[in-house]
């Protein structure tokens, strides 16, 4: 048996998605819109009691404060190969090995560098969100970096002697 919020929810979504959807097409890509859409209307379904009787101001703003999160996330994807540790001597190394290193760390490691870089943490809050204190977690990013550093070098030899 359906909710009464799963009913209200499914009109809110038949009268006022196509509106949610052109709003976020005329700021974002076609995929990136239907993510908007989607998360706005998870949001709603969150929040019905919230909705107030007209709906469209408040679902638009909500898909307004959805885009801009996805832009920022997308800045700091952007920035994130700016903004790890490269060694000196691979300053010029594509951005697909820098890619390639992070993505060949373990898990633990490829967590500290990005809460670090990506993140903008510092080693009190990183080490909260892994569970450790910050001297721990400033010996993890050490670690961690030394570990990028070889693993870049590793890839940039690769590369030059497949040239």
């Amino acid at each position: 048996m359906r909710a009464r919020g799963d009913a209200e929810l499914e009109a809110l979504w038949h009268e006022w998605h196509r509106h949610v959807l052109a709003y976020a097409l005329r700021r974002a890509d076609p995929a990136t819109a239907e993510d908007v859409v989607a998360e706005t209307f998870a949001i709603a379904w969150r929040r019905l009691a919230e909705i107030p009787e007209r709906p469209l101001p408040w679902l638009l703003g909500v898909a307004r404060r959805v885009l801009a999160n996805h832009r920022r996330g997308e800045r700091r994807r952007r920035a994130l190969v700016d903004r790890l540790p490269v060694p000196a001597a691979s300053e010029d190394a594509p951005e697909g090995h820098v890619l390639s290193a992070l993505a060949s760390l373990r898990e633990r490691d490829r967590e500290a560098l990005l809460l670090h870089a990506w993140e903008g943490l510092d080693h009190s809050e990183a080490g909260t969100v892994m569970g450790c204190s910050a001297a721990t977690f400033a010996v993890r990013l050490h670690r961690a970096r030394r570990r990028f550093e070889r693993e870049l070098a590793r890839i940039d030899t690769a590369a030059e002697v497949a040239r």
